[in-house]
């Protein structure tokens, strides 16, 4: 009994220390101008050798310096009225939207996504219209693109990944799917009780289905809180909850690839063993997005994740057997 409360003990602390060293994580790390215009230069081949620049607030000094200048001297940005640059200036989605547009916007497809919140006389608007049209942004599902929001590293490398995948292909990140039609996902999770009783339903496991062919937003960390805890839904993301049997459906899905994640609600894994991360669903759904998603839905319970293919009227089953709980 006491190997099993100490065991019981020590995972809970550690769930508990790695969900905090996750948040300071996610939430200190913004990103700045400076950074944008590093990661946008080294796309664009720009000469990042430390130099003075045209900014009072850029001595030859900074670390991006070089960059910056060289960014200037492509027309890419100019800065303010005052002279300054601003370069540790939190980034936000309409600045990497203008500065994307001013670097690669020959290349880039022109829009007309209509956003509630940003209007034709706006200084990114053709910019925001460009990267939406691309697919290397998208709005959010009330119709907005909080073009204020600011951005983490993660959001940045997210921004910066799709836009050389754009620029690489000439098409939308991801869009894979041509099959047409409607088909059916099912299946029957469990889990072992006890040896008296024997296996009973995982009532309450959430199936999540990400399409493969979707563009999906960086999502603010309250907007990911909000839908793990069932408070909200994202766009193109199917969900579902294991019935009082364990029995659960998806119908009338649009056929093509998907990549389906079952978590457990009744049985907690070993968060002694490493955790594999999946890596095709990190890209597809940005790693910010899946870093918090990960570690509410994949670290602390039971899980299987697995790539499948809804053709039309077909049925594809997918289930899983959890076993006893590791705590």
């Amino acid at each position: 009994m006491k190997k099993v409360l100490y065991s019981l003990f020590f995972a809970l602390i550690l769930s508990i220390f790695s969900f905090n060293a996750f948040e300071a994580k996610a939430s200190d790390k913004l990103s700045n101008r400076a950074e944008a215009i590093v990661e946008i230069g080294k796309l664009l081949g720009l000469d990042g050798t430390q130099k003075e620049t045209q900014f009072k607030d850029v001595p030859k000094s900074h670390y991006a310096s070089g960059y910056i200048q060289s960014a200037v001297d492509k027309g890419i940005i100019n800065g303010y009225p005052d002279g300054t640059f601003k370069p540790s200036q939190e980034l936000t989605r309409a600045h990497v939207a203008i500065f994307i547009s001013r670097a690669f916007g020959s290349k880039l497809p022109t829009g007309n996504q209509a956003f509630k919140d940003v209007k034709k006389g706006d200084s990114a608007y053709s910019a925001i219209q460009q990267l939406v049209a691309a697919g290397i942004t998208a709005g959010y599902p009330d119709g907005t693109f909080k073009p204020n929001d600011k951005l983490t590293q993660a959001h940045l490398k997210t921004f910066i990944s799709r836009t050389d995948s754009y620029l690489k292909t000439g098409k939308k990140p991801t869009t894979n799917n041509t099959s047409k039609g409607n088909g059916t996902l099912k299946g029957t999770v469990i889990w072992k009780y006890n040896d008296f009783i024997g296996t009973k339903g995982d009532t309450g496991a959430v199936i999540y289905l990400f399409p493969t062919n979707a563009t999906y937003p960086s999502y603010t960390k309250q907007q990911l809180f909000d839908w793990l805890e069932k408070k909200n839904e994202l766009k193109d993301v199917y969900r579902t909850l294991a019935d009082a049997n364990g029995n659960y459906t998806f119908n009338n899905l649009p056929a093509g690839k998907y990549i389906a994640v079952i978590s457990s609600k009744n049985t907690h894994r070993n968060v002694l063993e490493t955790l594999n991360s999946h890596n095709q669903l990190k890209t597809l759904f940005g790693e910010f997005n899946y870093s918090i998603f990960e570690a509410n839905a994949m670290t602390i319970f039971k899980h299987q994740i697995r790539e499948i293919e809804i053709s039309d009227k077909s049925t594809v089953d997918f289930s899983a057997d959890f076993g006893y709980t590791a705590w």
